[in-house]
């Protein structure tokens, strides 16, 4: 058997292109942009969508791929704010200050043979860094640590706690959440009925709150993928204190995805996998 080679590759260029085949096989995860934009257009889509019929599911996924363009456009903004102010802009501006005043000194203008007349040295102001809007959804969220774990706690406590009387539906659960989930699981969470709102419904319940949360790591069966840099699956136990005409107790185990768009991003929960009694 002949082995045919490109008449155009030199053959001292073989050698190159076999390390630089080497190098690509050892580079783990996206490494450019355009990797990542073909990364996210083959994320795959929530299995509820997959499930609808055929208009319907292009209706949805319609909105869902709207929703996390959202999502990654208020990930730049909140990475954005989060970057301190160059202190390079502000040194230009004196700079260019200095430039101008020793300019006016030593070549005045002279409008007559005599006469000599200096001009005031300009007030140059160092422009401003433009400021970046805060997105909407973590302006009222409290402080937390960035960690997937503070994240995860935050999300399953405010999720958790429910108010039927002042609520008026789960809807309000998950406006209470959002600031600590992506918008495409807000909208996937506020879409669907709520079966834990609907028992506290049936109840006569006036509150239900976590009393205890714990967040830890979900077992293999649980554990659609393993975790990555900029993706991690977690395991969140709550306890739920009901109050109403026959207060009760009763416990929830989540099991969440955590991610986030890179290393300079903010975690948070992009979907709940599993929701068991």
């Amino acid at each position: 058997m002949t082995h045919e080679t490109d008449p155009n590759t030199p053959e001292d260029d073989a050698p190159a292109a076999r390390g630089t085949s080497r190098r690509a096989r050892r580079t783990t995860g996206p490494q450019s942009a355009d990797e990542w934009r073909e990364l996210l257009r083959q994320q795959e889509l929530p299995p509820e969508i997959s499930e609808l019929s055929r208009r319907k599911r292009r209706k949805a996924r319609r909105h869902w791929r709207s929703a996390q363009r959202e999502e990654r456009t208020q990930l730049i903004r909140r990475a954005r704010k989060n970057t301190p102010t160059p202190i390079v802009v502000p040194i230009l501006g004196l700079i260019v200050a200095a430039a101008v005043a020793a300019g006016a000194l030593l070549w005045p203008d002279k409008p007559g043979p005599d006469t000599v007349t200096t001009k005031p040295t300009p007030t140059v102001e160092a422009p401003r860094a433009p400021s970046s809007p805060a997105p909407a959804p973590s302006a009222s969220a409290p402080t937390i640590d960035d960690t997937p774990q503070s994240v995860a706690k935050a999300f399953t406590t405010a999720y958790t706690n429910r108010r039927p009387l002042e609520d008026g539906g789960h809807e309000a659960a998950v406006d209470r959440a959002r600031p600590y989930m992506s918008t495409a699981l807000a909208y996937n969470l506020a879409k669907h009925d709520d079966r834990d709102f609907d028992r506290l419904v049936a109840a006569q319940a006036t509150a239900a709150t976590p009393t205890k949360v714990t967040i830890g790591k979900p077992t293999s069966a649980q554990r659609p993928a393993p975790d990555t840099p900029v993706r991690v699956y977690l395991q969140a136990d709550v306890t739920i204190d009901v109050k109403g005409t026959d207060p009760y107790r009763y416990e929830r185990h989540l099991t969440l995805e955590v991610s986030r768009a890179d290393g300079a991003s903010a975690w948070m929960v992009t979907r709940v996998l599993g929701l068991k009694d």
